[in-house]
């Protein structure tokens, strides 16, 4: 009851009752499907959050330039089906919201041999039938878990994806399945980290001083969740990691100018907005999705092409080991993180290839650095690129060839 109590209190009695009315309708509808249709073995519906981004749409980019769709038919699940409609050519696009098209989305949801999503799962209902694929594709392997594993009472999915061998355990206890159901082979986007993809280095050159300033993408993982005021909300930490007030931000901005270095600032996309003057600052840059989403490069080719990473327990600093090069972790915040909710490790820092910022004397000692061009972590990275990043050529075939989606 406290969970249903949360969740109209979060969402309001009209957004229970609309998702009564959902499960309602999709028991029902599953209960006249499994009478008439059965899997559709070419089928195969992708889901991200947000909308087009992440795994899926690199699976989905893939599968149509490399003639996937002369065998499959491809649709990909977004909430604001006017802007993606006809966008893509090989690509349907659909959606879950009530409407004249629901039931087409449904008949589409239960006969789909393939389901694929990176974070919640397409539908409440899972596994209408029993050939159907459930895949979580997820959205990456971070230093941070759940306090508590998934409570299911059944498995709701086939399969799941982590970026390598490390965090099979890990992911097996934190969905609380078995470890066979782990697929250690990497995420799809890696392709675009590796990519050095044209446009996103113009776009990446947009942003330096001169032909040899660095960029370094600083993404912070969110402290205040604008959409669940409950999650993690009671951590009484800064707002912002490292840098607390606007006189420490215009010391850290010349120090980045005075070593010919860019920061570009990229926000989790359920933070807070932080109320910090970037538009006064010259080094200090934010960027923001709207941008890569204009340019129409994926955010993970941009990654690929910047100088180093700051970032503190999220699974970016996982991902960027890709890349080989230099990372520095935000750490001001770990003694409280540790104390209210749980990392993987006991000592996440011993599993931390790069620098380790506790204040801004830390962060302008990575700065000059990376100007100087001085990479001292590039072994310990090594050792963690073994661990937990599986290798691969081509990250999207190697995945689709694993579920069995062939040409």
């Amino acid at each position: 009851m406290q969970s249903v109590r949360d969740f109209i209190s979060q969402n309001g009695l009209k957004g229970f009752f609309s998702v009564l009315l959902h499960r309602l309708i999709d028991r029902v509808f599953v209960f006249c499907i499994k009478k008439v249709y059965s899997v559709d073995e070419s089928l195969i519906i992708l889901k991200s959050t947000p909308d087009y981004s992440d795994n899926a749409r690199a699976l989905a980019e893939y599968m149509v330039k490399n003639g996937y769709t002369d065998k499959y038919k491809i649709y990909f699940e977004v909430g604001n089906l006017e802007y993606y409609k006809n966008r893509i050519e090989g690509v349907t696009f659909i959606s879950s919201k009530m409407g004249c098209h629901y039931f087409s989305y449904l008949r589409l949801i239960f006969t789909a041999k393939y389901l694929m999503c990176t974070h919640n799962l397409i539908t409440n209902k899972i596994h209408a039938q029993k050939d159907q694929c459930i895949v979580r594709l997820w959205h990456g392997c971070g230093y941070k878990t759940r306090m508590q594993p998934e409570r299911k009472k059944a498995k709701t999915f086939d399969v799941a994806l982590v970026s390598g061998p490390l965090f099979v355990k890990i992911k097996a206890e934190f969905w609380n399945v078995d470890e066979e159901y782990i697929l250690p082979i990497g995420y799809p986007r890696y392709d675009w980290l590796k990519s050095k993809d044209n446009d996103a280095l113009k776009l990446i050159d947009s942003f330096k001083m001169n032909e040899n300033t660095k960029v370094v993408m600083w993404m912070p993982t969110y402290r205040k969740n604008k959409y669940d005021r409950s999650t993690f909300n009671y951590i009484k930490i800064t707002q912002f990691p490292i840098i607390y007030d606007l006189d420490s931000w215009k010391e850290l901005d010349s120090c980045c100018a005075r070593n010919n270095i860019v920061i570009l600032v990229k926000l989790h996309p359920y933070q807070e907005d932080y109320s910090i003057p970037f538009d006064t600052f010259t080094n200090i840059k934010e960027i923001k999705n709207d941008l890569f989403e204009k340019m129409n490069i994926p955010m993970y080719k941009f990654i690929g092409v910047t100088d180093a990473l700051i970032s503190d327990y999220s699974s970016i600093a996982i991902d960027y080991l890709i890349v080989d090069k230099p990372i520095a972790f935000t750490l001001d915040s770990y003694e409280e993180e540790k104390k209210t909710r749980k990392f993987i490790f006991d000592d996440i820092r011993e599993y931390m290839p790069g620098h380790h910022l506790y204040n801004i004397t830390d962060m302008e000692y990575f700065i000059d650095d990376i100007s100087k061009g001085n990479d001292t972590y590039k072994d310990k990275r090594r050792q963690m690129y073994d661990m937990c990043i599986a290798s691969s050529d081509n990250y999207c075939k190697s995945v689709l060839d694993k579920l069995g989606i062939t040409i």
